[in-house]
């Protein structure tokens, strides 16, 4: 089943922090990076020639004055001769500075050169990968985003923002299949952890499957933004979906229309479609209420077709009258009918209808229990509406669940049940 794709997808950027590196620095003596002073190792010398420029760029740098600390940073990162330490200073000196100057791509360059320089404890080699990961995806180079986050993962484990930046990164790139992984994967980290599930993760995870026209996984997440974050554009696309699923019928669009009425997302045409519908099925309650909530909110009434939409409020309305007059006559031969609940079950339809629904359950529910029923999943998915409405919310989900999944109802039930959970949102 194709899903209509009407969800745009919205990829925040990560920002990356970007962290002071200190400014203790002793010339011919010892230079100190505070930053990691939690797994700091032994300090090393630095000599004057190349501690004085870097000791100028720190003070710069402290004075914000970003330019003329870089300045500074190269005049030392020009010193011939210099120690691996010093250059590995040098190196991170000149990627904060650039970071503070939004260069994201020099900042990227050195933390890569000072990567597997030797000078990182774990803690530190830990956090240049959370930040070579950042500053790539920042700078918008998407396969160096996935270097290095993948890395991240494979070292140091499962982390929600790396999981995250990776499937962002693979997504921008249209790899959709490795962007579906590592957005499941996220999902997958997130549940382990106890985190919420953010509706973009889903979006993305969904909008890879129907790029890969993995369309049943599709509808699949789309049921589960649904539950977690229902909106009208959600409801929109799983209508869509129902209507092309398991074939057409009568008593199922009617099922539609009613579950549409109480999301809001009946079209204004539909007004009209789902009255006369009502009327035909013998569900007069059904017609004159979607017909009343038309006029009321201005959507019938008021156009080229007013005296067409009055009529038929007209017409509703009489055969509310006369369906009320005959209503006892179908109570006493609903009780005397022994041989199977059809009777029950129309009777259990028409208090539906008018939403008296204490009445409609027990109906239902004695229809379900003399049995010889056309159609079963038609009386559990109309139980369900009545539970529903009588705020017996766990009930209703119960007997949309019973509706089998080969029934022609299955996929509007699977709706009315997200609908129950939700609270009737």
């Amino acid at each position: 089943m194709r899903i209509v794709k009407a969800v745009v997808l919205a990829l925040p950027t990560m920002m990356l922090a970007v962290g002071g590196v200190g400014t203790a620095l002793t010339i011919n003596g010892v230079f100190s990076t505070p930053a990691y002073a939690a797994d700091k190792k032994a300090e090393k010398p630095i000599s004057p020639k190349v501690g004085k420029p870097l000791k100028e760029a720190l003070d710069l740098a402290g004075a914000k004055k970003w330019k003329d600390a870089m300045d500074k940073a190269k005049e030392a990162q020009a010193v011939s001769g210099k120690t691996p330490y010093e250059e590995f200073k040098v190196n991170e000196i000149i990627a904060y500075i650039a970071l503070n100057l939004g260069d994201y791509a020099t900042a990227a360059k050195v933390y890569e050169t000072s990567l597997d320089s030797g000078e990182l404890s774990p803690a530190e080699i830990k956090q240049r990968l959370d930040n070579l990961t950042k500053i790539h995806f920042q700078g918008k180079n998407y396969p160096k985003a996935v270097q290095f986050g993948t890395r991240y993962l494979k070292d140091v484990g499962p982390d929600i923002d790396i999981e995250l930046l990776v499937a962002q990164a693979y997504y921008l790139q249209k790899d959709f299949p490795h962007a579906l992984e590592a957005g499941q994967s996220l999902i997958k980290t997130a549940n382990q952890a106890g985190q919420p599930i953010k509706e973009d993760w889903l979006k993305l995870v969904m909008n890879c499957q129907q790029e890969l026209g993995k369309d049943a996984e599709a509808n699949a997440t789309l049921e589960q933004l649904l539950l977690k974050y229902p909106s009208p554009s959600y409801w929109h696309n799983m209508f869509i979906g129902v209507q092309n699923e398991g074939g057409s019928s009568d008593r199922k669009n009617m099922e539609i229309y009613r579950l549409k009425l109480n999301t809001g997302s009946l079209a204004a045409p539909e007004y009209l479609e789902m009255a006369q519908l009502a009327l035909a099925l013998g569900y007069p309650g059904d017609a004159k209420n979607v017909l009343d909530k038309g006029f009321a909110n201005k959507t019938l009434g008021t156009g080229q077709n007013k005296d067409r939409e009055n009529k038929l409020l007209n017409l509703a309305q009489t055969s509310v009258t006369k369906d009320q007059k005959d209503l006892p006559a179908l109570e006493k031969q609903a009780e005397s009918a022994s041989a199977n609940g059809e009777l029950d079950l129309k009777l259990g339809q028409t208090y539906l209808s008018y939403g008296d629904y204490a009445k409609a359950i027990d109906s239902i529910k004695s229809a379900l229990k003399k049995g010889g029923l056309k159609s079963p999943d038609e009386a559990h998915q109309q139980l369900g509406v009545a539970y529903l409405g009588a705020k017996r919310n766990s009930d209703a989900n119960a007997e949309f669940k019973a509706v089998g999944s080969d029934s022609k109802l299955a996929g509007i039930a699977r709706l009315w049940s997200i609908y129950s959970q939700n609270g009737g949102k």
